[in-house]
């Protein structure tokens, strides 16, 4: 059987990912305030399965997703091919800003 070997990066977006949605769908309020995410950020992550999380944390590599970026909605809704292109990319342009 294949194992995939996650980068720490990819551990810490699984982990957040996993521990938001939970937090959300128990406690909205308090997990938004505890993670810094607004309403419509935290509505996709709680909607989200576990295997959609671990598609786009295996598609993202190590591009960081928390703290929350600007562009989180974006690339919670892109293709997964498209996640890691985007998310270098939105990287590149927020260090130049």
């Amino acid at each position: 059987m294949h194992q995939a070997q996650l980068s720490d990066v990819q551990l810490t977006n699984l982990t957040l990912l996993l521990t938001i949605r939970d937090g959300v769908l128990q406690d909205r309020p308090a997990t938004c305030c505890k993670f810094g995410l607004d309403a419509a950020q935290a509505e996709r992550i709680g909607a989200l399965g576990v295997q959609q999380i671990m598609a786009l944390v295996a598609n993202l590599g190590d591009a960081t997703l928390f703290p929350a970026r600007r562009d989180l909605l974006a690339l919670l809704d892109a293709p997964l091919p498209l996640a890691r292109p985007l998310a270098a990319v939105h990287a590149t342009q927020h260090l130049a800003a």
